[in-house]
């Protein structure tokens, strides 16, 4: 079951740890703050599914992924379309997947902010 709404530092703070304080070297600066998004991401969704353990040998077990409209490369009309259900195999990693579409749909639109700093990328073409 999802917990109550909370903001990325509440969340981090319920782990002791600060938001702000995540560190990424080694790629190129463009990528940077996608990678931060993703991983905050992360502990959101592991928040918001506290209860529920993928189980990607569980054929019958239902995981949701959000599905984005992307809109254009500023990210503009860039929302939740939907969520998807997904079966094993999966076409999904299991660290974005809900129980439920409803969490599924909450964490998109709670933490979009996220979602569209990691999704939408306007490449620099050379």
């Amino acid at each position: 079951m999802s917990k109550k709404i909370a903001t990325i530092e509440e969340i981090f703070e319920s782990e002791n740890l600060d938001a702000n304080a995540i560190v990424v070297t080694g790629i190129p600066e463009r990528h940077i703050e996608a990678v931060k998004a993703i991983a905050k991401l992360f502990v959101a969704t592991d928040y918001h599914n506290s209860t529920f353990k993928p189980d990607f040998t569980d054929y019958s077990q239902d995981k949701f992924s959000a599905v984005a409209d992307m809109g254009s490369p500023s990210g503009v009309g860039f929302s939740c379309h939907d969520s998807d259900r997904w079966f094993s195999p999966s076409a999904v990693g299991s660290r974005l997947v809900s129980e439920s579409r409803e969490t599924a749909k909450m964490i998109f639109n709670e933490y979009q902010d996220l979602y569209k700093a990691f999704m939408v990328y306007d490449r620099e073409v050379k």
